[in-house]
């Protein structure tokens, strides 16, 4: 049975309450259940925000304790950042990377054109979202803290438009707005049946929006704040949730899906009559995800049906594991408040007792430093070569400096610990972060930072879970939002576009039956996350990779010119680009299979006899003539290597006459293949000349 179905029908328990999924529409209820999540979740919550002003408060880097001392107010209290460093330098490595959402075709008359449709739909909801942007940001807050998260959403494409587009929104501070079912334990949270989303608003825009509303706001489940200036808002919150509703379903001779409902039966008729009959039929639970805005008081409106069949709502964590039933979670920075706390106290230590230490200082007696007052209150300011000093028959010793700063040398001890601590604990080493003090090879280099690497790989793999869970929700919707017949961008992964008709209703000439052309809701359609260097970076690499081989076949140039040419990133590349192309479809370099329609249909449209470029046939005569040279060369080789084998052969004939005979026939048998290539090498010579005379020929008409 069903996870879902089973707590549905049982219940499940949650501390001392139990809380039953069909009493959603109860706004007492619904509070409980934001309480409940909030409580299971409290502790990691707490850490994680801890971890957040760690970094980015003031006095975050230091304990409260020993921050509001009184006793310690006096003496200084400095931060010596080492975390935000490290934070930046794996933010900056996922920055730089490139998730590419790609969809694959995966079984119910899915198709490969589809699967590239939906793949380019998805680049331009992301593309029209920023969500780049939006990926780099929740991935800087996961790291910190380990939790972040975004959500997808559906609304109009403008204010003077019907059409309605996906697009992928930020969840600003997640820690205090997002919470999901406690019983939900996969990483993306597909499995939860409800989800809330805190929103503050402005107290304007409430009493607005909600003019009947309370304004009281829903507890974010914090406890003290941090910041006390700050914009006056209303806290309310946002119920996502799951509804199931059994239906049934009929697949159709034309591989459409329809269900079985009123709608169904109006156009069944039709469908029959242009030959689109019934196949089977089958029950299916029905998912569909609702939304309700609500605050500490009561309902501000009433339930709306939304597009998605699974919560629109993506997390994503860092070091995620289930343990004694609870979802844990961590970021770098918990780690390693510890050793920059006991750092900051330990530097700051060694500041104060530097500053108070008494300085180094000249000890005399009065009667020495008679008559020279003047030259010794300048003593560490004037350029003096010699400082005159009195002899005192009391004390006859030349004055001598003593005193100066004594500070405890276990704090510099403890100081280097918490830096070679806060290393470890990270995983980032020198090289890592750009710091190379000892001249090593390129190799040792690689070979630490790949060891770093190891320690920052898992937020990469975190970040790209979320955003592979993020494709399947746009799939799933995708078919909800383009229901109709329209034209739709489809962005390429290098940031390029082409227009597609989709849902179009076109007769088969052949059957007479209506079809749908680009149906997206024919087939199913499987996700997946393709985690890189930045196309920009994977251009360079292409070129890079293109001439290296070119040094060992030359040729390469010929057949991958146009290849080349798309990966530099100039003004009028493109246009080069183009007339190479042009020129490599002229000649026969590419193959029909690599053609796009248009290239196709003008290479079928071209006349058979159209007369070749003279300059194809001159290059092609001196491929010729190179080819005739290195066989020629060959020939030779071999022709040098059956001359040794014969003095060899002679050599043994004059050793032993038993073997004379044998020698005999050896050596006959390499002089007629002597000949034979002699021959061969002339055949080829006379073949190149005469390559090369037609060919200027045709160049000189």
């Amino acid at each position: 049975m069903d996870k879902y179905e089973y707590e549905k029908d049982s219940k499940k328990e949650y501390g001392e309450e139990t809380y039953d999924s069909a009493k959603y529409d109860e706004h007492e209820y619904v509070i409980n259940l934001l309480s409940s999540s909030q409580e299971a979740d409290q502790d990691l919550r707490d850490n994680a925000r801890e971890a957040t002003l760690f970094v980015n408060k003031r006095d975050g880097a230091w304990e409260p304790y020993w921050y509001n001392n009184a006793k310690e107010a006096k003496s200084p209290r400095y931060s010596f950042d080492m975390v935000n460093p490290i934070i930046d330098q794996v933010c900056s490595e996922i920055e730089q990377a490139s998730f590419d959402i790609s969809v694959s075709p995966a079984g119910g008359n899915s198709t490969k054109d589809i699967s590239n449709t939906y793949s380019g739909i998805v680049r331009n909801i992301e593309a029209m979202s920023d969500a780049s942007e939006v990926y780099n940001h929740a991935a800087r807050m996961m790291v910190t803290s380990g939790f972040s998260a975004w959500r997808v959403v559906h609304k109009y494409v403008s204010q003077d438009s019907f059409d309605q587009d996906l697009f992928i929104e930020p969840i600003g501070n997640a820690l205090d707005r997002v919470w999901f079912d406690p019983a939900a334990e996969k990483q993306d949270k597909s499995d939860s049946r409800y989800c809330f989303v805190l929103h503050a608003i402005g107290k304007e825009e409430y009493d607005r929006r909600f003019p009947e509303g309370s304004g009281e706001s829903v507890d974010e489940g914090r406890d003290g704040e941090a910041y006390y200036d700050k914009a006056e808002v209303v806290v309310i919150g946002e119920l996502l949730y799951c509804e199931e509703e059994e239906r049934e379903l009929a697949m159709m001779s034309n591989g459409q899906v329809h269900e079985v409902n009123d709608d169904f039966k109006k156009i069944a008729d039709e469908l029959e009559s242009i030959g689109v009959t019934e196949v089977r039929r089958r029950k299916r639970v029905k998912k569909s995800v609702c939304s309700r805005l609500f605050d500490a008081s009561d309902w501000l409106e009433e339930k709306k049906e939304t597009v998605f069949n699974m919560i629109p709502v993506v997390p994503i964590f860092a070091n995620y594991s289930i343990f004694e039933n609870k979802t844990i979670f961590w970021g770098i920075v918990e780690k390693l408040m510890d050793s920059q706390r006991v750092l900051n106290y330990s530097v700051s230590r060694e500041v104060a007792e530097t500053s108070l230490a008494p300085r180094s200082k000249y000890w005399m007696t009065m009667s020495q430093a008679a008559g020279h007052e003047a030259s010794l209150e300048t003593l560490n300011t004037n350029h003096d070569p010699v400082q005159f000093f009195n002899v005192d028959p009391e004390f006859p010793q030349v004055p001598q400096q003593q005193g100066g700063a004594q500070i405890n040398p276990a704090l510099r001890t403890m100081s280097e610990a918490m830096r070679g601590m806060i290393t470890y604990a990270s995983g980032m080493f020198s090289s890592n972060m750009g710091d190379n003090p000892q001249n090593q090879s390129g190799v040792a280099i690689n070979a630490l930072q790949n060891k770093g690497d190891n320690s920052t790989v898992k937020y990469f793999k975190a970040l790209e879970y979320g955003i592979r869970a993020t494709g399947r929700i746009l799939v799933s919707a995708i078919p909800e939002i383009y229901d109709s017949a329209r034209t739709v961008r489809l962005l390429k992964e290098d940031n390029t576009y082409d227009v597609a008709d989709i849902n179009q209703k076109v007769i088969d000439q052949q059957t007479g039956d209506v079809v749908t052309v680009n149906d997206l809701s024919v087939g199913n359609y499987d996700v997946q996350v393709k985690a890189g260097a930045s196309f920009k970076n994977r251009q360079q690499e292409t070129i890079e990779t293109i001439i290296e081989i070119a040094k060992v076949d030359p040729t390469i140039l010929q057949i991958a010119g146009d290849v080349l040419l798309d990966n530099v990133a100039t003004a009028s590349a493109q246009q080069i680009s183009d007339r190479k192309r042009a020129q490599m479809i002229a000649a026969g370099l590419i193959p029909q299979d690599q053609m796009t329609e248009e290239e196709l249909m003008a290479a079928q449209q071209q006349p058979t006899d159209q007369q070749q470029d003279p300059n194809m046939v001159l290059a092609q005569a001196e491929q010729v003539k190179a080819q005739a040279e290195m066989m020629r060369a060959q020939i030779e080789q071999a022709k040098l290597q059956n001359e040794q084998m014969k003095l060899q052969l002679e050599a043994q004939k004059l050793q032993t006459q038993m073997q004379g005979d044998q020698a005999e026939n050896q050596i006959d048998f390499f002089n007629a293949e002597t000949k034979r290539m002699d021959t061969q090498i002339k055949a080829q010579q006379a073949g190149a000349t005469i390559d090369k005379t037609s060919a200027q020929a045709v160049g000189e008409q």
